[in-house]
């Protein structure tokens, strides 16, 4: 079983609003990101939320999300997953086997076939159980991570954070090349919003709507 992660407790205080909340095309950058991993087949998706933005709670969970929220909003992303991955562990007993997507939920221009091609790696390269996307020799996200590693994240030094952990397993790590430079993209300000929303829709005329592409 493959579970998804998506830390969504920050205060977006770069973007001066709450920008998984923004509207991309038909949908909400929250919405986007939930519809990729539903069309690559990843259903047990946990968005963490705050109690301080109940709108995006709402949000995730319509559109099939199940949404732990924690009682204050958190700059830490490392505690957010923490909090994803404990309520993963009460409501579905995930076994050693099984793994799960690590991704941050502003990364609207994800596409499925990112999450299957990261999938049939870890099918393919069992020695591995961390599986990370490179596009022009750049990490990015998601990362796929087998759940082995819970525990070993819980017991990491707590001054540092996740994307250290993961430089620290070199040895389990496979770099996965794809063809989607969405899997570096940020989105973090206002303008950067306008980029995204200028160059990725206007400029190609799409909407995006990740589900019907994806068919």
């Amino acid at each position: 079983m493959t579970y998804a992660v998506l830390p969504a407790a920050g205060r977006s205080v770069r973007m001066g609003r709450p920008k998984l909340l923004l509207p991309l095309g038909k949908r909400t950058v929250i919405e986007h990101a939930i519809a990729a991993f539903q069309a690559a087949g990843v259903e047990r998706i946990v968005v963490v939320a705050a109690a301080d933005l109940p709108e995006l709670a709402d949000v995730a969970a319509r559109a099939g999300a199940s949404v732990p929220v924690l009682p204050e909003p958190t700059a830490q992303m490392r505690e957010t997953v923490e909090a994803g991955l404990e309520f993963v562990e009460k409501r579905w007993q995930p076994t050693r086997e099984d793994a799960w997507f690590l991704m941050p939920s502003d990364h609207p221009v994800l596409e499925p076939e990112v999450l299957r091609t990261l999938l049939l790696a870890r099918d393919e390269h069992p020695a591995h159980s961390l599986f990370v996307p490179t596009f022009a020799g750049r990490r990015g996200h998601p990362v796929l991570i087998g759940w082995s590693h819970v525990e070993p994240i819980r017991g990491f030094d707590r001054s540092l954070g996740l994307n250290r952990y993961i430089r620290s397993q070199s040895a389990q790590t496979l770099e996965v090349p794809v063809t989607n430079a969405g899997i570096l993209a940020d989105l973090d300000t206002p303008a950067d919003y306008e980029r995204l929303r200028l160059s990725f829709f206007a400029a190609e005329g799409k909407d995006c709507d990740i589900e019907t592409k994806a068919r």
